[in-house]
């Protein structure tokens, strides 16, 4: 491929994350383009096609037929359901295109292993969309570590703080209530961060937590099964309708009906998922989860997921033999403290436009430099790699369900053992 061309992309799942990636189509026209888009949601295929330029011929319902009617791509994202992954990129895989893949790869842990045996069987490149990776606070740290600031890791904390809203638009009323355990929909990206940094494999893990409050037993007295019929509704902060009957059409509001306006989601709040009070639903994730983890060279790691905060954010400490880091990447500010040492180095990576901290956008451009110039080996999000913050929410899943404490090679070789009785 020569560096001139441009990179032609099919995106398969045309909700946000789809979206998300295919900006950099209209912010970067001479590196890459949309060519063929499919949805199993005509309007939103419609809204999608006409927002990046799609021919209506090359818009499709199935992405079967797209996959057989299209030759021209040079890169196929995956971006629909969970459930859909596995499926979509199997057949993406099979005919020999290079897939980007929205995490999680799949809610099946053999399935997982099976993608990344695909890919290399059929000579593709399989990479999933962990992005936090390519943030500029998450990159900075790493050149951090990588340049000894704090001396040798002994023990990191991090945290995914969840907002109140978003929970309940997204965990609780939401897609993801019960397609997938929360530790791997929402936070193996975190996973994937602590492998990264950390640059040792995690040995053993295990987890706490459950659903805790989004329940019934929890539902308020006079409280109704849908906000518009409930009596309460004005003094409820996960009330639907302050959600979503606002001026701002964004997401998550953006999520409940392709038609933004005031009156298509009044409908959506009386008659979808997206209207059902957070006590009456029928969601089955962890409101709240811990995991620790144990990496070779006795590194130990703690992560803490909840969705119990005013706002959102994500807050990392690392401890080394040298000194401690502090970072949050909402706030954009990395802390560094030496021992020995009375001041402290406060750094504030360059903010990028776009979801995660530009995390999306700087994502996309390095894929497509990849495809570019052919080299494979500098992609930070293959799945050979990503894959094993996956076995970790799996495993976590197992601990925090059985009260046990999970060795990661010996769950890894059972998930492979049963995949190959199944077959």
């Amino acid at each position: 491929m020569k560096k001139n061309d441009i990179i032609k992309l099919a995106v398969i799942g045309c909700g946000f994350r789809g979206s998300a990636y295919s900006d950099y189509t209209l912010s970067h026209p001479d590196e890459a383009e949309v060519v063929c888009a499919c949805d199993i949601n005509p309007k939103r295929l419609e809204q999608f096609g006409d927002k990046y330029h799609v021919p209506s011929e090359r818009r499709f319902l199935n992405a079967k037929a797209m996959l057989e009617n299209v030759s021209d791509i040079d890169l196929v994202i995956v971006a629909n359901l969970d459930a859909g992954h596995f499926e979509v990129a199997k057949m993406v895989l099979e005919i020999g295109y290079n897939c980007l893949l929205e995490k999680p790869m799949s809610p099946d842990p053999w399935e997982s292993l099976e993608l990344v045996r695909l890919a290399k069987e059929n000579n593709c490149q399989l990479l999933v969309c962990h992005v936090l990776r390519y943030t500029p606070l998450f990159s900075t740290i790493k050149q951090l570590l990588e340049k000894d600031e704090i001396g040798r890791i002994i023990s990191v904390h991090h945290a995914e703080n969840v907002s109140y809203t978003h929970i309940a638009h997204s965990y609780v009323r939401g897609n993801f209530r019960n397609l997938s355990p929360i530790i791997l929909a929402k936070s193996c990206h975190d996973l994937d961060i602590l492998n990264w940094l950390i640059g040792k494999k995690c040995k053993k893990i295990s987890s706490f937590g459950s659903l805790t409050y989004f329940k019934e037993e929890n539902a308020p007295v006079g409280s109704a099964k849908r906000c518009m019929d409930c009596s309460i509704e004005k003094d409820c902060p996960f009330s639907a309708c302050k959600q979503y009957l606002t001026d701002d059409t964004s997401w998550p509001t953006s999520m409940i009906s392709v038609d933004t306006s005031l009156e298509a989601r009044i409908k959506a709040v009386r008659e979808t998922d997206y209207g059902r009070c957070v006590y009456h639903c029928d969601n089955t994730v962890c409101d709240h989860q811990v995991v620790n983890m144990l990496y070779e060279d006795d590194i130990t790691a703690s992560f803490n997921l909840n969705g119990f905060n005013t706002t959102e954010t994500r807050e990392i400490r690392i401890l080394g033999t040298k000194g401690d880091l502090r970072a949050n990447l909402e706030k954009n500010y990395i802390t560094v403290r030496r021992f020995g040492e009375t001041s402290e180095t406060t750094i504030r990576p360059k903010v990028y436009a776009g979801a995660h901290s530009g995390g999306d956008a700087m994502l996309m451009k390095d894929i497509v430099d990849i495809l570019k110039k052919g080299n494979w080996k500098s992609a930070r999000t293959s799945a050979v790699l990503s894959v094993e913050s996956h076995i970790m929410a799996f495993a976590a899943e197992v601990s925090r369900k059985e009260g046990t404490i999970v060795d990661i090679d010996s769950f890894k070789e059972k998930i492979l053992q049963k995949g190959r009785q199944d077959e």
